[in-house]
Order: C-alpha cells, then sequence, then structure tokens
C-alpha cells in the first residue's frame, strides 16, 4: 500500500500539476503562492522522507525472510536498512513494531515530525543570535529565509568577484553591489511607481547601504548581517502580507505619513502664529509641536526602515534641539502593518486622505463646540478593501467558484502600533489605551515600580509591602558659579525613592489599531509617563562612570526593598545612624502612581528642610501641588524688592520653577538651582 508523501512547512499546497490552471486571479494570503516558487526558495530546501522511495528487491526479501518468523514482523523506516538486518537474521530476536525513526514511540513519522520540529527550533533561535557576517552567501541566505527570489548579474566593473545580488518580490526589489563580500552599493525599489513612495525610496536604501558598508578601518571579517537583517525583515513582513493587485503594505504605511505630516505642517503654522513663539526657528518650533501637538511622522529614520510618530523628546526646550536629532533620547510609535492576532480585527486600509484638507471643522455642531476643549480636527473615514478570493484557494478548500465563501473579503492584515521604547504605566491607564485602540489587554501581575525598577531574582519581595531603592549620583555644584567658576565641581547626591503603595503596572508594547486618530489620542498620556521616566531614569540610574565619593558613598547604602519587620528592627538597633558623609545632599522621594503621577521631594534648605509636591500631568506638564519654600504669587512682589535692595537674586513663583524640571528634566539638578538661587 502506498504511503503519502510528507512534506515540509513551506511546500504545503497543491503544485500546477496538481490542479488545473487557474485564472490570474490575485492571491489573498500570501505573496508567493505558486508551490513551485516556495519549495525552491524555503529556507528549509525540499526534503523527502523514506516512503516516498519506491521498494527495492532487498526490500522484498527481507519482507519475506521477516513473514516466516514466529513473531510480529517489524517495520523498518529504511528499506536498505530493513534488508542488511534481514540478512543477518536479526528479526529473530522479536522485536515488535520498532521503527527506526524513532524509539520512543510505536510509529516512526510522528518521531520524525517532533525530530524536525526540534530541528527548525534550534536553526531559528541560531539564526535570530547570530545571523551571519556580510558576504555572497550571507546576503543569499537571507533571502532565503524571507522567501524572497534572487538573481546573481555581473557588476559594471566586470570583475569575476564584481557582482550584484538582486533581491525580489512582487512589491519591492533590493540590488546590493558587492565585490569580494564587501559591499559598496545597496539600492531600493518599487516594482510600481507610487509618488507616495518614491519620495522616501532614498533613504531607505542609504540606511540599507550604511547597514552593510564597512564602517572606516573595519574588517570586512567583522561586518555582521544583525541591522540589515532587522530592517530587511520588516521589508519583507510587508512584502508578503501585500496582496497585488488589492493591497499593498507600503502604500498603507506611506498613506498614513501623509496625513500625519498634513496634520504637524500645520500645527507649525498655528504656533508660528504664537506670539510667544514669535522669532523662534522653524526647527524649535517643530521639536514643540511634536512634544506639545499631534507628533511628527518621520519616514525611515535613526537606522530605521519604517514610519515612526515621534512624540517625545529628551532636551527638547533647549535651542539646540532638532527633529532629526539622532543622539537625543526620543519616545515613538512606529507604525507598521501585521497580521492579526484574534479573529476579531480591524482590517488595514489604504488612503492618503484620513484628515480634511483643512485639517479642522468649521461647520460645528452645538454638542461639539460645548464639548471641544480645542480644535478639533476633520478625521475622514476612508473606504475598506476587499480582495477577490483566489481561484487556488477555492480548490483547497474544495469549493465549487460559486460557493458563497468565495465571495471577496478584507485582508487579513491590520495596523500594528509598536512604542518604542515601551512605555510603563499603571493598569488603569493601559485600560484606557487599549480600550482607544479596540482591543483587549493583557493581564498583568507586577507593580508599577517593579516594571521600572526590575527587582533582582535572588531578591524575595512582597508587592504589598513598602518598597526603598538608594542610588547616588553627581550634578554640576552650581553654588560654584557664584564664586565665579565656568566649570563648576561636582555634587554628590545621595537619593531615595520611597513607594508606600505599590498599584499594578504594565509595559506597553504594542496595540493594534484602525485609524491614526486613534495614536493622537494616545498621545498626552503617553507624554505624561515618558516624562515621569525620564524624570526617574535620571535620578535613580546610571549616567556615566561614578566618582570616587559617589563610590563610597554607594557601599554604604540601606538595602532596596524593606519590610516593616526591617524598619522597626533598624529603629531599634544602633546601625539607625546617618553615615552621609556632610558634602552629600539626601534628597527623598516618594513616588506616588494612582490615581496621578506624583513627586514628593524632601531636602535640607537653609536651616529647615524643604517639602515639595509635584504631579506630572497630560502632556508632560508639571503643576507644584504644594511647597514650603516658594513665595505665593502675592508675596513675590515684595520678596522681589526686598531682593533688589539686598542685592539677592530675583525671586519666581511656583509656576516658573515647574517649567524650569520641564527645561532640565532632572530632579538633582532641578534642586541645585533651587539652592544656587534661593539660598
Amino acid at each position: 500500500m502506498s504511503t503519502p508523501m510528507r512534506h515540509g512547512p513551506s511546500q504545503q499546497g497543491r503544485t500546477p500539476s496538481q490542479h488545473p490552471p487557474a485564472a490570474p486571479t490575485p492571491q489573498a494570503s500570501t505573496p508567493f503562492s505558486n508551490s513551485q516558487t516556495a519549495a525552491a526558495f524555503s529556507p528549509h530546501g525540499p526534503r523527502s522522507s523514506p516512503q516516498q522511495f519506491k521498494k527495492s528487491p532487498a526490500t522484498a526479501t527481507s519482507a519475506t525472510m521477516m513473514s516466516q518468523t514466529a513473531s510480529a514482523p517489524v517495520n523498518f523506516d529504511s528499506p536498505s536498512a530493513a534488508a542488511a538486518l534481514g540478512a543477518l537474521g536479526l528479526n529473530e530476536l522479536g522485536l515488535d513494531n520498532i521503527s527506526m525513526g524513532g524509539l520512543v514511540a510505536n510509529g516512526g513519522r510522528t518521531d520524525e515530525e517532533d525530530r524536525r520540529k526540534r530541528i527548525d527550533a534550534v536553526v531559528e533561535a541560531l539564526w535570530n543570535k547570530d545571523s551571519g557576517r556580510v558576504s555572497d552567501k550571507g546576503l543569499e541566505r537571507l533571502a532565503l529565509h524571507f522567501g524572497l527570489e534572487r538573481l546573481w548579474e555581473p557588476g559594471q566593473s566586470g570583475a569575476e568577484n564584481d557582482r550584484i545580488l538582486i533581491i525580489a518580490g512582487q512589491t519591492i526589489a533590493v540590488e546590493v553591489g558587492i565585490n569580494n563580500h564587501v559591499v559598496h552599493s545597496a539600492t531600493m525599489s518599487f516594482n510600481e511607481p507610487i509618488a507616495s513612495l518614491d519620495k522616501h525610496v532614498h533613504k531607505a536604501s542609504a540606511i540599507l547601504l550604511n547597514d552593510l558598508a564597512l564602517a572606516p578601518n573595519q574588517s570586512p571579517l567583522t561586518k555582521k548581517l544583525t541591522q540589515f537583517k532587522a530592517n530587511f525583515e520588516r521589508l519583507a513582513t510587508h512584502e508578503k502580507l501585500s496582496v497585488i493587485p488589492g493591497l499593498n503594505c507600503f502604500e498603507a504605511v506611506a498613506g498614513v505619513w501623509e496625513s500625519l505630516d498634513k496634520l504637524h505642517r500645520w500645527d507649525v503654522g498655528k504656533l508660528r502664529a504664537d506670539p510667544e513663539l514669535a522669532g523662534k526657528p522653524e526647527h524649535t518650533l517643530r521639536v514643540f509641536a511634536l512634544c506639545t501637538q499631534h507628533g511628527c511622522p518621520l519616514m525611515h529614520t535613526r537606522g530605521r526602515i519604517g514610519l515612526s510618530l515621534d512624540y517625545w523628546k529628551e532636551r527638547r526646550k533647549l535651542p539646540s534641539t532638532t527633529v532629526d536629532n539622532e543622539e537625543l533620547r526620543t519616545w515613538a510609535i512606529l507604525i507598521e502593518c501585521a497580521a492579526p492576532s484574534s479573529m476579531v480585527y480591524n482590517p488595514v486600509r489604504v488612503s492618503d486622505k484620513w484628515i480634511g484638507p483643512n485639517i479642522e471643522k468649521t461647520d460645528l455642531t452645538d454638542e461639539e463646540m460645548i464639548s471641544a476643549t480645542g480644535p478639533l480636527l476633520d478625521w475622514l473615514e476612508p473606504s475598506n478593501i476587499l480582495l477577490p478570493a483566489s481561484e487556488e484557494a477555492k480548490v483547497e478548500e474544495g469549493l465549487e467558484p460559486s460557493a458563497s465563501l468565495s465571495a471577496p473579503k478584507p485582508p487579513y492584515v491590520t495596523f500594528m502600533a509598536t512604542f518604542d521604547p515601551p512605555v510603563v504605566v499603571t493598569h488603569g491607564v493601559s485600560m484606557e489605551i487599549y480600550k482607544i485602540s479596540a482591543s483587549n489587554p493583557p493581564l498583568s501581575n507586577v507593580t508599577f515600580d517593579a516594571l521600572l525598577f526590575p527587582i533582582a531574582d535572588e531578591t524575595t519581595y512582597d508587592p504589598s509591602e513598602p518598597r526603598e531603592l538608594t542610588y547616588t549620583q553627581t550634578v554640576p555644584n552650581l553654588a560654584g558659579i557664584k564664586h565665579g567658576q565656568h566649570d563648576p565641581e561636582l555634587k554628590v547626591h545621595k537619593n531615595t525613592l520611597f513607594i508606600d503603595k505599590p498599584v499594578y503596572g504594565q509595559v506597553m508594547t504594542q496595540v493594534p489599531f484602525a485609524h491614526p486618530k486613534e495614536l493622537v489620542s494616545m498621545l498626552p498620556v503617553l507624554r505624561q509617563y515618558a516624562f515621569l521616566s525620564l524624570l526617574l531614569d535620571n535620578s535613580f540610574k546610571p549616567r556615566g562612570t561614578p566618582t570616587a565619593l559617589q563610590a563610597d558613598v554607594e557601599n554604604k547604602k540601606s538595602p532596596s526593598v524593606r519590610t516593616v519587620h526591617d524598619e522597626f528592627s533598624l529603629f531599634m538597633s544602633e546601625a539607625n545612624t546617618d553615615d552621609t558623609p556632610p558634602n552629600v545632599l539626601k534628597m527623598d522621594i516618594v513616588l506616588t502612581a494612582h490615581p496621578v503621577p506624583r513627586l514628593q521631594l524632601v531636602f535640607p534648605f537653609k536651616s529647615s528642610t524643604a517639602n515639595i509636591n509635584l504631579e506630572i500631568q497630560l502632556g508632560g506638564k508639571v503643576h507644584i501641588v504644594s511647597d514650603n519654600i516658594f513665595p505665593m504669587t502675592e508675596e513675590l512682589a515684595r520678596a522681589n524688592e526686598e531682593a533688589q535692595a539686598t542685592g539677592k537674586g530675583k525671586q519666581y513663583d511656583a509656576k516658573h520653577w515647574a517649567k524650569m524640571l520641564e527645561q532640565v528634566e532632572d530632579l538633582g539638578i532641578w534642586v541645585e538651582y533651587i539652592k544656587h538661587k534661593m539660598e
């Protein structure tokens, strides 16, 4: 009895010889539906099982000899092995139902599949860890791994080692010029001219070339494919999800950029008309629009191919900061196309008209006028896409062409927003974000502070108990400026963070979305927690090499986690003494995450103690709730008169100091500046 032939994962489906030629209907599932092409360019290559071979005379002889024994026949996966063992008379051992494919279970076919899965898992793990070096074979393997066609052509110089590798799909083509395993050119192009794509293709080509070309004084033996693989994988993913004609994922993403860029330019124009920003240069207005308005969309930036909606930037209020500055930390939302992770999803739409030409609505209803807190944007709803069912899919499903299931269907593709970097928020905020994107939030049993400052594996921690973190840092001693020092000495701060009421948190990594307006509505809360994480990072995470004094204080710091019992034991023991050096500033910070993130700062000030409660509001705004050192508004004029009479510096109210913290983005520097101005 014949045994059905097995195929690897890349060979599933019918071949052209197994069914009549279909009409030229577009494929709706994968870009490479032709089984011959898929088999030829499969990363695993063609496979065959022993059952595919015809039985040889030796196999028949072995079966005859085995049937004459009193025991049950022995089943072998390999005909040659069966003949050899039969000739040696080993079938007299009485082994029942033993398969040479595996001795664990009955039936070698299941063991072969399990073994193949384990091998595939090992290969995938090795591939993810090390994608190889830049070379002819390395690039070819990469194209083969992602299932794209490849073709070698001679280079322009005509030399034997000078060649051009063309990696092509149904929507894109990448040409890599390589000479003796050294890449000297890389060009990406689209198979069909589309204006929204062609205007960015030169930036994508520059990124690919930078990923492959050698750096100055770099050896070809050390040039890895890691960066190129990450960008090429994004291209391959959009290539595989595209269905031509009907759906071009690259065009869908570029259409979102067109609408968001139109909105960004409108924001810059509104800021230019603001009297408080009169005379500001264009790059400063763009940074303000990035951090305060509706973000700034950038295509192919920071060495990454794709669309990025930047919404927060480090040192955003400094005049030298620009949108394109890649050295400063930037928070962004990466916009891509992806396969849905659930049966319920919003299909992707292709359009460059997600927002009206006037950007802002002019004919407002009474309800909109009452509820509006700012300009109402004129968002549009592009039409949906319906892809015709392919003839091959009908045949594989056993359906007739007239079956109802063969009707046009929406693409099995959705928009995906990836937060770069991931944003740590409280569980309540994550519920709001997932509600905006109409998706289900994952469950989390980790506290907000444990996500910001992970707990060591060997540490036992109860989330219900208070937590304490201590860290020392160096900041400029601004008091030296009073004495004419141009380069003030560094001062050591001993910062202690207290979390008295832990709340559960969530790391926001990805959310699906259906419309760019959903991303825009997330920006205020994302900025709120991005700025909070920036303040805490600058106060409790390393920055550069610690000084000798900083290291000495760090060695004497208290445990990072204290329970109530630990606090009582410390209070009753003789160790409850302050061994902090006198020239080190102690600053206690109490973090409250719910319902609004708040920070309470306590530090020595003049002859007493300063106590400042500040709140991080939506949009990354700082609001000082209470304090005991800043003059009140009605007292400010009188304080400035006294300061002018005594020759002291000008005094400022709490609103001014809140804006100052937004500018310096560092609690330690902010405190030093307060002491410098007010002591």
